[in-house]
């Protein structure tokens, strides 16, 4: 699925950025209220309305060092809300990612939130 920039605006990146623009910190509290660091919510939430993709990929879109884009995955994995599995023969950084059932819940939880 291509990046979609119109779909980030209306997505929960888009509206968690200007929620936390405007609250300042509501967000941080809201997100650290479902147990997820400030610095992986980012990931979370591309993975919530882009889907499935590569570490490289995502790390691309987030604007992240691929390192760090990993230790959030494994940080988001410990906690159940993504999982992996190869994408080729390729280095583990070609490794697809998406959220858990879990993870699904908890980025619906905190839209539904951002929303009310």
């Amino acid at each position: 699925m291509p990046y979609d920039d119109k779909k980030i605006d209306d997505s929960i990146a888009g509206q968690s950025a200007a929620f936390f623009v405007a609250e300042d910190d509501s967000l941080a509290g809201l997100v650290l209220s479902h147990g997820i660091k400030i610095r992986d919510f980012i990931l979370l939430s591309f993975l919530s309305d882009q889907g499935s993709m590569s570490i490289v990929r995502l790390a691309r879109v987030v604007g992240i060092e691929l390192m760090k884009a990993d230790r959030g995955l494994e940080r988001l994995a410990a906690a159940g809300l993504v999982t992996s599995e190869e994408a080729s023969s390729e280095p583990d950084f070609e490794r697809m990612v998406s959220l858990t059932s879990r993870g699904k819940d908890i980025a619906k939880r905190i839209s539904d939130q951002l929303s009310s």
